[in-house]
């Protein structure tokens, strides 16, 4: 009879523990908006005046917000005067870990040596900005963030329909977190496509990142969930 009080607060253990490890297993997508919208800039959704091709790379710190996960979705702010539709050839946006917090040229450099991953292709995309609201790509395949490096950004496109519109930069302090380069009117500026110019803004941005899942290897573990 004395065992019995103990017997129940074991067979209630076993019936809880399962649900508390469900619940660590099962990780949610977060939004990570980096910094908040500033100004309008015209990069790199512009493909009026004479812009034919645009290759911009950025770099997305960790204490912007990052955690360890899969990103599956990224996307920028439309901005003003209006909203504009433009259809870019050749585009493409790749990822890339990284251990600087400032980009400089060559834009290979900033690799680091690692393979950057292409995360969206189309030929052509249609890219609808409306003002003030979020546009972006499902990414294909997801990236996964190691939690620990800071993070690149890479647009780049070739040929286009002669429109486009603005986007917003974020109110990050004004650091060399851009490289950019581009061909207009036939001409290449700021040695596109290998070298760029480093610019000392960043854009607003908005990333789709599940969490790692807590790996539920005791119950100590499960228990720091719950602190």
């Amino acid at each position: 009879m004395r065992g019995e009080p103990l017997l129940r607060g074991l067979n209630s253990v076993r019936i809880l523990i399962p649900i508390i490890l469900c619940a660590a297993a099962a990780a949610s997508a977060d939004l990570v908006l980096v910094g908040d919208e500033a100004v309008r800039v015209n990069v790199p959704y512009y493909g009026g005046s004479g812009f034919e091709a645009v290759r911009c790379m950025e770099v997305v710190r960790k204490t912007d917000g990052l955690v360890a996960g899969e990103i599956t979705r990224w996307e920028w702010y439309g901005g003003e005067p209006e909203a504009a539709t433009g259809k870019f050839n050749r585009f493409r946006i790749r990822l890339c870990h990284t251990s600087r917090a400032e980009l400089a040229p060559p834009y290979n450099a900033n690799f680091e040596g690692r393979t950057p991953t292409r995360v969206f292709y189309a030929d052509p995309v249609t890219v609808n900005m409306e003002i003030r609201k979020w546009f972006g790509f499902n990414l294909s395949p997801s990236f996964a963030y190691d939690g620990t490096n800071n993070l690149i950004v890479e647009v780049w496109w070739e040929g286009d329909d002669d429109r486009g519109g603005y986007v917003f930069t974020a109110d990050v302090p004004r650091q060399t977190r851009c490289l950019l380069s581009s061909i207009v009117n036939g001409i290449r500026l700021d040695g596109y496509p290998n070298q760029g110019k480093a610019c000392n803004y960043l854009h607003y941005m908005r990333l789709t990142l599940s969490p790692d899942a807590v790996a539920p290897t005791s119950l100590g573990r499960v228990k720091a969930l719950y602190r």
